[in-house]
């Protein structure tokens, strides 16, 4: 990962107008992003990247984060508020992805389902959603909140429910602001 992906992430959080510094300061997902993307850039070994899986333990605690560096997340990630966000550490999100607060993407340990969720593009996640196993979500996907899904999810569906199931194909458009 390079820094690149802190520069798309510091986009998405730009809508208020505000420069790197200030969002880092001020904008706790932003912060806690930050701190991520650092984890990921520098290596276990590198004394900066120590200093900055401590701070980044100490967001975790105190804004609700629950994903550890070692999950793969693209571009662009957003996240709107902050508290209860639950992420497993074998996870794949990919670029301009939405999760609100309460999410859950977890795994399974037996069953058919055994494994964890790979996200595709442009995915916005509504509050609470539970998404579980070795599922596939498409891109251009959108999850209402309190959905749970557990099965693979084609490009470009609208999911609500629980159990959840496919309301239609109107895809994410509206809810996930697509970056150039």
């Amino acid at each position: 990962m390079t820094l690149a992906y802190l520069f798309q992430d510091f986009k998405r959080y730009k809508t208020t107008g505000r420069k790197n510094l200030n969002l880092i300061l001020f904008n706790p997902p932003c912060r806690f992003m930050f701190t991520f993307r650092a984890c990921c850039y520098f290596s276990k070994f590198n004394p900066i990247g120590i200093l900055f899986r401590l701070w980044n333990k100490n967001m975790q605690v105190k804004f609700g984060f629950q994903f550890q560096h070692t999950c793969k997340i693209g571009k662009g990630f957003y996240l709107p508020h902050y508290g209860n966000i639950v992420i497993n550490n074998k996870v794949v999100i990919g670029e301009n992805c939405n999760i609100a607060q309460g999410v859950t993407l977890g795994n399974v340990k037996r069953g058919k389902l055994k494994g964890n969720p790979t996200i595709g593009n442009r995915v916005a996640i509504g509050a609470n959603a539970v998404i579980i196993g070795n599922i596939t979500i498409g891109d251009d996907v959108l999850i209402a909140p309190l959905s749970f899904v557990n099965f693979d999810v084609p490009a470009k569906a609208v999911i609500a429910g629980n159990p959840a199931s496919i309301i239609n194909y109107n895809s994410s458009n509206g809810y996930v602001e697509r970056l150039v």
